[in-house]
């Protein structure tokens, strides 16, 4: 090896956040391949951010970084699949079995023409060597291979080295580590620390952030920051109490969460050349292919919602209940059933996808750094997702035909949502809608809780500005509408019912929607009048249109009501294309 080679090149990188916040102060740093790098310091000191700097993960705001000497910012393509990284939150998927998980990662990380026997003995090789090859202990005539349990199944300690292991399936040559012992047991660090041990001696120079001072009988190096990111010391491990002039680590922690002790220690950067080594591994390839990347993408997300029963039995459920309490309250299919149904479709949609993204961010974020295309991303999840609600939308379509049909009142027998087929299809595309409205409010907030807390009221506005709540009689409350699927949702599928009407052969009337009227409706004595269920909406009151009030009609058919459910689905997903590629790293 020649002197010069390095792994890591760090020239003069500092960190600034808004409000002329530090992260880092300036500092230069050089690590040699096959070395295991500890990154330590007290809390708050920057450690996490560092690594993030190096890894392109957060880049630096000044100064320069390169990987095996190549520009991290300017080769960033070339040198990122020779990068492994794992951030503290897991990077894998806790409803797969641990042998989906790496097969999945191999086959969207490794090339096309990887063959199954190559990804197979490569998830060996990698188990063998984080030690996870073993079969449970303790019960030897019912062992289990570790690849047979399902994420959800392991220790905090198994679940990082699986994290670790979707990172070498690519054999990098430089692996990152956020904080991985934290979760684990004094038993488990240690063999988990001989395992990374025994991965720098065969050639991957590990850099790992750690707080825990017994690490350190397992590093080549320390790189020690003080408080406000300052560089204090990176060296032997056996002589940082020296360096510091105290007895204990512990003691160096204490000294360095002091400023005015910091700043005497503290090593500015020096001027430095870049080595001129290029790893042969890093060399162009082909662009992945988004076809096999969805493909991929999509069988995997769907084997994680067949896997998670519990909440799919949730979700299939949910058109059943709702379903029946639509039937149960109503006695005759008017217009508050067509609203309802509507505004169902809508929450299926919605329900179904707000924590899809935001739950799995730690994921995303991994391998959108690797190779991951946004647009596969957002269309793999609206394919299952939509599946999902095909199949809420049939059933629930089928109870409200079914239970209007056989409950016909006399006075309108030939009353119940019809034609089946196409409200099925009308009601799907208002519930694809409605999943992109999900997946955008999922990409945009960073944590579950704000999801939820925003959903109902993002559902609020479909219901209020529907036209069946109150009429919608003023400009204003009129143009709000037009950007609600509530609104759409709803005329779209009320069209539906008074075309099929008006193309019946009925020579007496030509519509037969019940409309409620203030002296209510009791079953032997009926006090309904037949009318449209677009007249009872009034979206297009002739009146207010004459008076210049509302607009007028422009959206007044049921193509117009289609393409703007189409123009907000297109709205909602560059939204999600937005809010996903303001994440990047870099």
């Amino acid at each position: 090896m020649k002197e010069k080679e390095l792994s890591i090149q760090a020239i003069g990188i500092t960190k600034k956040y808004p409000k002329n916040k530090i992260g880092l102060q300036p500092m230069s740093l050089e690590i040699k391949p096959k070395s295991f790098v500890a990154l330590m310091g007290p809390s708050g000191c920057g450690k996490s951010t560092l690594l993030k700097c190096l890894n392109g993960d957060n880049p630096a705001t000044s100064g320069e970084v390169f990987i095996n000497g190549l520009s991290l910012i300017e080769n960033y393509d070339l040198v990122k699949k020779d990068i492994g990284y794992v951030p503290q939150d897991d990077i894998i998927h806790r409803e797969l079995s641990v042998y989906k998980t790496l097969y999945y990662a191999a086959k969207l990380r490794l090339p096309d023409d990887t063959t199954k026997k190559e990804i197979d003995q490569r998830i060996n090789k990698v188990l063998k060597s984080l030690k996870l090859d073993q079969h449970d202990q303790g019960n030897p005539k019912g062992q289990k291979d570790i690849k047979d349990k399902k994420v959800k199944e392991l220790s905090g300690g198994q679940r990082k080295r699986i994290s670790i292991a979707v990172e070498l399936l690519t054999e990098p040559s430089i692996l990152f580590l956020d904080e991985p012992t934290s979760p684990l047991d004094p038993e488990t660090i240690d063999s988990f620390l001989k395992s990374l041990r025994e991965l720098a001696e065969g050639g991957t120079s590990i850099v790992m952030v750690t707080h825990k001072p017994e690490d350190l009988n397992y590093v080549d190096e320390i790189v020690f920051l003080g408080v406000k990111g300052h560089l204090v010391y990176k060296g032997a491990p056996q002589k940082i109490t020296e360096h510091f002039r105290v007895d204990t680590i512990i003691e160096v922690y204490s000294k360095m969460s002091h400023l005015d002790e910091v700043k005497n220690y503290y090593t500015a950067p020096k001027d430095g050349s870049v080595s001129a080594r290029v790893n042969p591994k890093l060399k162009k390839t082909k662009p992945d292919s988004s076809i096999r990347q969805l493909y991929w993408l999509a069988n995997r997300y769907l084997n994680i919602k067949l896997n998670d029963f519990n909440n799919l039995l949730l979700l299939l459920l949910q058109p059943i209940i709702i379903g029946g309490l639509v039937s149960l309250v109503f006695t005759e299919f008017r217009i508050g059933v067509i609203f309802l149904t509507a505004i169902s479709a809508i929450w299926f949609g919605v329900s179904n996808s707000a924590k899809e993204i935001v739950g799995e961010m730690a994921i995303y974020k991994r391998e959108r750094m690797f190779n991951l295309n946004i647009n596969t991303y957002i269309i793999s999840k609206l394919l299952v997702l939509s599946l999902i609600a095909l199949v809420q939308v049939v059933v629930f379509v089928a109870i409200i035909h079914i239970n209007f049909k056989l409950n016909a009142i006399p006075e309108f027998p030939e009353t119940y949502l019809r034609p089946f087929w196409e409200s099925i299809g009308f009601l799907f595309m208002v519930s694809c809608s409605a999943t992109l409205i999900g997946l955008f409010l999922s990409s945009y907030f960073s944590t579950t809780e704000k999801v939820m807390t925003v959903v109902p009221i993002t559902l609020m506005p479909q219901i209020m500005l529907a036209g069946v709540m109150t009429k919608l009689d003023t400009r204003l409350i009129e143009i709000l509408s037009f950007f609600t699927l509530g609104r759409w949702g709803t005329e779209g599928f009320a069209r539906l019912q008074d075309d099929y009407f008006k193309n019946m052969d009925i020579a007496t009337e030509s519509v037969l929607i019940p409309e409620f009227n203030p002296d209510g409706y009791h079953k032997n004595d009926c006090k309904c009048e037949a009318a449209s269920a677009l007249d009872q909406l009034g979206l297009y009151d002739e009146n207010l249109i004459d008076k210049g009030v509302l607009i007028g009609n422009a959206f007044n058919n049921f193509t117009a009501n289609a393409i703007a459910v189409v123009i907000l689905s297109l709205i909602m997903y560059l939204l999600i294309f937005i809010s996903l590629n303001k994440k990047d790293s870099i």
